[in-house]
């Protein structure tokens, strides 16, 4: 789910909703304060989030096995 999706979603939802009646000034303020937000959120896709996740799991296998090394080493 992207931004743009996400401030389509809540725009659809504030239309359904009592602030379906608030001035353009502050729906303006609202979109601004949305756009804020979710720029600051530093979203990722699913996809980067799946990446990263693998990347992680590698890791720490390599980690696992090292760490085994080591205490197999130091046992010597």
């Amino acid at each position: 789910m992207n931004a743009e999706h996400i401030k389509s979603r809540v725009e659809s939802l504030l239309q359904q909703s009592p602030f379906a009646a608030l001035s353009s000034d502050i729906r303006l303020a609202l979109q601004g304060q949305l756009q804020a937000l979710l720029t600051s959120a530093n979203l990722v896709t699913r996809e980067e989030f799946e990446v990263q996740l693998e990347v992680l799991r590698r890791t720490q296998a390599q980690l696992a096995e090292l760490e085994q090394r080591l205490e197999k080493l130091e046992q010597e």
